[in-house]
């Protein structure tokens, strides 16, 4: 079983390394390059009429390199770009809080005799584990025979709210309230109480007598007690983007905003995201960027838009946004994250050539499907593109309509 994983794991690096090599950029296209894609543009013409991509659907596809387009329909208009949203609030993610960024929760001495102050520092990938670790860490500062009262000090966020443009019934059930104290994976309407109760629990454990405090402010140049401070940036926007995570997705939205200089708000952090772009030299005609998991049915992007920030991996900073295509970030075609065979994507006769070789952020609502990424193709040129599907006829289910994509994808590589 060992052997097994180790040779898993060489595979899935080896796939990811492939898919990041890409040509120098600047290169004239080759009579075959120019011939290749020649033939991609008269098949995609064909193939996006698909019916189960419905009446409005969108496609750009570019030279990676160059940012020439090979492919263009309904390129520049505003569309639901659903969890493709994930792409952009990874790329401002790495440029503005900077992708060795570690996350801190920490405890201080509170104002009153035995509190102490549990601060939310915006950590979306903080565990039960960690809070357990905190507290036993902290608990040698504390006097056992004294009752403990731990307040919180949330303040790093701004209250929990819903974005504009999510339905009622998205919280709980597909995005927790967005604080900056919760457990990674807690998709409840109050992931303060169930890390506080973790937190607290772990003190009586070591026996504490433990009472509930308030919420206060802690001051700025205050000392902590205690810090858990692991979890870095990028391995937030791999387990984002591999599995979709849309907690971790609208936690880096505020991140982005506080490192903007912005309040961590919906507003802040899409001033914030859009300025961001902005500064990589990246066109925001057309975007709201209303949240960052993509869940508002007020965002919109444009597949040109989405195409040219997956470029990103071999323009402009490539060291520095290759972690968006890190082995265990962007999921690979067929192999990992939501694009694994056992879901069914490209496992079609039309699609299963491409597998392994595109590496694409799925996305998913009600009528929208979409699929953004890159891959190298069979004539040897990295190819950008996003697919964005607005109308998908309810006749057909979710899945038929990303097989119908993958199958876009696979044109896109040249195998099909």
């Amino acid at each position: 079983m060992k052997r097994r994983a180790i040779l898993l794991a060489l595979s899935v690096t080896l796939v990811s390394s492939a898919v990041l090599a890409a040509p120098p950029a600047g290169a004239a296209p080759s009579e075959a390059t120019e011939q290749a894609e020649a033939r991609i543009n008269a098949r995609l013409a064909k193939r996006v009429e698909n019916p189960r991509f419905g009446s409005d659907v969108a496609v750009a596809v570019l030279d990676a390199a160059s940012g020439r387009v090979i492919f263009s329909r309904k390129a520049n208009q505003p569309m639901l770009p659903a969890s493709n949203m994930k792409i952009i609030t990874a790329v401002t993610t790495v440029a503005a809080v900077g992708p060795d960024h570690l996350f801190r929760t920490a405890v201080f001495p509170g104002t009153a005799p035995g509190e102490i102050v549990l601060q939310g520092g915006g950590d979306p990938l903080l565990t039960s584990s960690d809070l357990r670790s905190l507290a036993s860490d902290v608990a040698a500062s504390l006097d056992p025979a004294s009752p403990i009262t731990v307040s919180t000090d949330l303040n790093l966020f701004a209250a929990p709210s819903r974005a504009p443009g999510w339905p009622r019934g998205y919280i709980p059930s597909v995005v927790s309230s967005v604080t900056s104290l919760a457990r990674l994976g807690d998709y409840s309407r109050d992931p303060v109480a169930g890390a506080l109760k973790v937190f607290r629990q772990r003190l009586e454990t070591l026996g504490f007598t433990v009472q509930q405090g308030s919420e206060v402010d802690v001051a700025a140049d205050a000392t902590p007690l205690a810090a858990v401070s692991k979890h870095s940036a990028t391995e937030a926007v791999h387990l984002m983007l591999r599995e979709s995570e849309n907690n971790v997705a609208e936690v880096l939205f505020r991140q982005v905003a506080i490192a903007k200089g912005q309040p961590a708000t919906w507003a802040g952090g899409q001033i914030a995201a859009t300025a961001t772009l902005a500064e990589l030299g990246l066109d925001t005609a057309g975007m709201a960027l209303i949240d960052g998991s993509g869940l508002s049915r007020k965002d919109r992007v444009t597949a040109l838009g989405l195409a040219n920030v997956t470029r990103l991996s071999s323009t402009g900073d490539p060291a520095r946004f290759a972690v968006m295509y890190d082995a265990s970030a962007m999921p690979i075609s067929g192999v990992s994250g939501t694009l694994d065979s056992k879901y069914g994507r490209f496992t079609t006769k039309q699609s299963r050539c491409a597998r392994g070789a595109v590496r694409a952020k799925t996305g998913t609502l009600f009528d929208t499907i979409g699929l953004s990424g890159v891959t190298n193709a069979t004539d040897g040129q990295q190819k950008a593109f996003s697919i964005l599907v607005n109308d998908r006829p309810q006749r057909f289910t979710d899945l038929a309509t990303r097989q119908a994509a993958d199958g876009l994808a696979a044109t896109v590589n040249g195998c099909w």
